[in-house]
C-alpha cells in the first residue's frame, strides 16, 4: 500500500517514516485510499444539500461515487467509504428524479400557452 506525507503529500518510499521532502517526522502517514475515502464521504454529504439543484447534484454524486470506490480499500477509513458511496447513489436517485419533474412541469407548462 502507497503512503504519503501528511504534510506535504509526497509519495513515501517503503518503510519510511520522515518525509525527504519537507522533513515531517510524524508517524501519522496516511494511505491514498484513506484520502478517497475521506473524499467520498464529504461529497457523499455535500449531495445531501446539491441534489436540489440537479447539474450540481450528478457532479457531486458521480465525483463521490468515484472517490468512494477507490476508497472502498481503506483500511481505516472503509465506513466512510461505503457511508460515502450509499450517500451518493440515493441523491444521484434523487437528481434524476428532480430532472425528470422538472422536464414535465416545463412541458406540462407549454400545453397551456
Amino acid at each position: 500500500m502507497e503512503k504519503y506525507c501528511s504534510n506535504c503529500g509526497k509519495k513515501l518510499n517503503e518503510g519510511e517514516n520522515v518525509c525527504s521532502n519537507c522533513q515531517n517526522q510524524n508517524n501519522d502517514v496516511i494511505s491514498k485510499t484513506d484520502k478517497n475515502a475521506l473524499i467520498g464521504f464529504i461529497l457523499g454529504l455535500v449531495s445531501v444539500v446539491s441534489w436540489i439543484i440537479p447539474i450540481f447534484g450528478y457532479a457531486t454524486g458521480i465525483c463521490g461515487l468515484v472517490f468512494s470506490i477507490k476508497g472502498m480499500n481503506s483500511e481505516v477509513n472503509r465506513g466512510k467509504a461505503i457511508a460515502g458511496f450509499v450517500l451518493c447513489i440515493v441523491f444521484l436517485v434523487f437528481s434524476l428524479i428532480n430532472s425528470i419533474i422538472g422536464v414535465i412541469i416545463n412541458l406540462n407548462s407549454y400545453y397551456y400557452l
